[in-house]
């Protein structure tokens, strides 16, 4: 399983990323840096959510220097991968668009060499106005469920809280804010409104 690394230094705000490159309303990029840092899990992860988010926070304390980090972590390696829930990737289609989401027509890829048009089926996205649920596919099955916004300030104007209450409920998943270390309780409403509207 890939391991992802939290480079731990202020991070350039996502906007400055689409400055050079005019989107077009029904495209959504995939920020390299923002990969997984959104992470649906199954709940059976909750307890191993809980003592990693801690050890990060502490590693980050220890390394901060005034205006940033002098080192870097990773996030280890789940007990329960997501694929291991036998997720059916038609189903979850069938489930996102049942509560009025729909499926990104065109998706960007941004990394270190800038901007490339992601032509696989391995992923793909679910959300509008710059906002979305990713899907990472394997075969027929699931294998990772994240999710990232562009677009913050209307994200409330989206159906996003309905497909995170939707999947929480089918698949028994928490959400893991990896970046501001937080772990959201996916069948409470009230929390899911308070995560979408204050997290950036």
């Amino acid at each position: 399983m890939k391991t992802i690394f939290i480079v731990l230094f202020t991070m350039i705000g996502n906007a400055c990323y689409a400055e050079d490159k005019i989107l077009e309303g029904n495209t959504i990029l995939l920020i390299e840096d923002n990969y997984l840092m959104v992470e649906f899990m199954p709940s059976k992860n909750l307890k191993y959510a809980k003592k990693e988010l801690d050890r990060i926070s502490k590693f980050g304390k220890e390394h901060f220097e005034g205006t940033g980090y002098s080192d870097a972590t990773e996030i280890t390696q789940k007990p329960i991968a997501t694929i291991e829930s036998k997720i059916s990737k038609k189903d979850v289609i069938i489930l996102l668009e049942s509560v009025g989401l729909t499926r990104y027509p065109k998706l960007m890829y941004f990394g270190f060499n800038g901007f490339t048009e992601v032509t696989s089926s391995k992923t793909i996205v679910y959300g509008s106005l710059e906002s979305g649920i990713f899907l990472d596919v394997e075969g027929s099955l699931i294998k990772n469920i994240w999710f990232d916004s562009q677009n913050w300030k209307e994200i409330n104007k989206t159906k996003i809280a309905d497909g995170f209450k939707i999947l929480a409920e089918k698949y028994d998943l928490i959400l893991i804010d990896w970046t501001n270390e937080k772990i959201i309780d996916l069948n409470n409403d009230s929390e899911i409104k308070k995560y979408l509207t204050n997290s950036n």
